[in-house]
């Protein structure tokens, strides 16, 4: 058997061979027998919403479930991106405390007991704290009534989970982290499940084969019932911006699987689809989950980079673990250690690794997938000895209002436009080292909050007038000066925090380095360093309420000893600057290289920071060269109204 698939479409009595990956644009039958992610199965719903309504299904929102007394949701069918339409959901907060938070669901019959329902997510609103996913097995839909199993995500913590629910009351019975972010990807779910078991999977598109997040679970709880999808606050402050939901739909298929379909299946790959690893060295890590076939350990083959592992250098184990639950499900888990990447060569490329497997019916699956290791790019670097003014650049900003716990919360209080009173005080510093509490250290009761003690409290707040101030974000940037190889920082934080290097402090695609979007976090991240020099740096933090406090910190990795980032009085720290210094750089050109004679061009303006130089444009033929203290490469030249920019490294 093999992925693709005989389409009978009973309206045209045509057949046709389609991939899977194809199958949900082109479905339109009443019976249709196919295969998707080695699950054969008879649809019995589909919606593309390209006609732009949602006909058939059924809409819950607290409009509908108090007859019209509250305001309920919009159901609207934006662009898909492909010439097609998708299924946006949105839902304000009720103007009533007592009606709960804003919700609303969309669902189909007929009911199921077996069941795989798979739908793409291709947006949703990430400053709100919400949650939004596939509705199963539900049964007596009405506010404060559905029973039933939801698989969704928490953007605000970064969890996908699965819940039981009962009167609308959920309860988690798996959840995993996720680095789920829509505006990096469109995401497919399916969500899948016979008897106590339930399995929710989701791939980052076009890839359907290697999951990059899976929970798993056990439950008798719900039987059978409706299929759907829902989106949920979590916030019930109905005053907050933050109290809505909003998410957008596609492809949604939902299907009763053929007795013995639902294979032995991957639910773990480590490190993950396109992961930039964060842990140096790393291992390799596949599981697969049993289901209602078995996989057979014998068949397995890995291989990284195109190399073949000897199976007896392979640890296999016939159980799969899964976050928060302590008890292995039947399958068999696949680790190899990958120590021997370790140079700058193999840290800065790209790697593939391959298993291929067969189940207890001969079923033969192979999951292929590619990631690379957490590395600045070169071409961000500044030379080495260019920082001029040592320090972080630091903006706190406090809110007024209860706010909710997230990034994305923060991202938002720090930008240009915050919603009212998310910026009600703002002020700006400069700080040798990031080491803040909130707590008054004139106190002789004082204990550090972190690793290191000399704390400062946060700039503008003073703990003697607010000695439990809330709802901060904050934003630090510098240039930090490292050498080539693999680093190690550290933080401790709370509540949450990123750090990220790109081309400069707004770049929108800088590579994150470590994260919380919610909650504390005390941890270190490696990192790969290209070439030495300066790489600019920044970093959010962010608190909701009670404790507040910040550290960063690298770690030596040959002995472990922790220093602050650019502590003055330590030998070794990693220095941070917030500017750098005019470069010495004279751009010269000539007009022809036959003379090569080349000379100063006096009018060009050299951006230091931003790596580049301007120079009025001169005859229909110029050529260029950068003269410096140290070896500098162009990388593009670029015609810009009547000047030509030179972009530099």
């Amino acid at each position: 058997m093999n992925h693709s698939c005989l389409i009978v479409k009973s309206r045209r009595l045509q057949q046709t061979l389609v991939s899977s990956e194809n199958l949900a644009r082109h479905f339109l039958a009443a019976v249709i027998l196919t295969c998707v992610f080695g699950i054969e199965r008879a649809f019995a719903q589909s919606d593309d919403f390209n006609d732009g309504n949602d006909s058939g299904w059924t809409r819950l929102d607290l409009n509908t479930g108090t007859g019209g007394l509250l305001p309920g949701g919009s159901y609207t069918f934006p662009d898909d991106g492909f010439g097609g339409k998708a299924y946006r959901i949105q839902t304000p907060a009720p103007p009533v405390p007592d009606a709960g938070p804003a919700r609303a669901f969309s669902y189909r019959s007929p009911n199921y007991t077996n069941f795989v329902v798979s739908v793409d997510i291709l947006a949703w609103d990430r400053t709100v704290d919400q949650a939004f996913g596939v509705l199963s097995r539900a049964t007596n839909p009405g506010l404060g009534a559905t029973d039933g199993y939801v698989m969704n995500f928490n953007p605000a913590d970064g969890n996908l989970q699965i819940n039981e629910v009962s009167g609308e009351v959920p309860n988690t019975i798996a959840e995993t982290p996720a680095s789920l972010d829509s505006a990096q990807a469109r995401y497919r779910w399916v969500f899948s499940g016979y008897n106590d078991s339930l399995v929710g999977q989701v791939y980052a598109l076009p890839d359907t084969n290697n999951p990059v997040a899976s929970v798993v679970a056990s439950d008798t709880s719900h039987g059978s019932g409706l299929a759907g999808v829902f989106i949920f606050s979590r916030a019930n402050d109905v005053t907050a911006p933050s109290a809505t939901a909003d998410a957008t739909f596609d492809n949604y298929n939902a299907s009763a699987p053929a007795a013995g379909s639902l294979r032995a299946t991957v639910v773990d790959l480590t490190p993950k689809p396109n992961e930039a690893v964060r842990t140096i060295p790393t291992s390799l890590s596949v599981a697969v989950l049993n289901r209602e076939t078995d996989v057979d350990t014998n068949s397995i083959v890995v291989s990284v980079d195109g190399s073949v592992i000897p199976s007896a250098n392979l640890t296999v184990s016939g159980e799969v673990l899964v976050p928060n639950n302590a008890i292995p499900f039947p399958g068999a888990t696949v680790t190899y250690p990958l120590t021997n990447l370790t140079s700058l060569a193999d840290l800065t490329a790209t790697h593939t690794n391959r298993i291929v497997f067969a189940d207890t019916l001969g079923f033969r699956q192979t999951n292929e997938w590619s990631f690379t290791f957490a590395a600045l790019r070169a071409t961000n670097a500044s030379p080495t000895g260019s920082g001029s003014t040592s320090g972080f650049s630091v903006r706190l900003v406090q809110a007024s209002v209860v706010t909710d716990n997230s990034l994305a919360r923060a991202e938002l209080q720090l930008g240009p436009n915050p919603p009212a009173n998310y910026a009600a005080f703002v002020t700006n510093a400069v700080a040798t080292v990031i080491n803040y509490t909130q707590k008054d250290t004139t106190d002789p009761a004082y204990v550090p909050d972190g690793d290191f003690s000399n704390e400062f409290n946060f700039p503008g707040i003073d703990p003697t007038v607010q000695p439990d101030p809330n709802d901060m974000a904050m934003e630090i940037l510098a240039y930090l000066e490292l050498s080539p190889g693999v680093h190690t920082f550290g933080v401790v934080s709370d509540d949450g925090f990123q750090l990220s290097s790109g081309a400069g402090f707004s770049d929108p695609n800088a590579l994150v380095l470590g994260q919380k979007t919610s909650g504390t976090f005390n941890g270190t991240f490696d990192f790969v360093v290209p070439q030495g020099g300066l790489y600019p740096f920044r970093m959010i933090w962010f608190e909701r309420g009670g404790g507040a406090n910040v550290e960063l910190f690298s770690v030596d990795r040959s002995t472990g000893v922790m220093t602050l980032i650019n502590d003055l009085n330590a030998t070794g720290a990693v220095k941070a600057f917030t500017s750098l210094a005019a470069a010495n750089i004279v751009l010269e050109s000539v007009a022809s290289l036959a003379t090569s004679s080349f000379a100063a061009e006096t009018g060009a303006v050299v951006d230091s920071n931003a790596k580049t130089v301007t120079v009025p444009l001169s005859g229909s033929q110029r050529f260029y060269r950068l003269q410096s203290a140290s070896a500098l490469t162009i990388d593009s030249i670029q015609v810009s109204g009547a000047n030509i920019v030179l972009r530099y490294h």
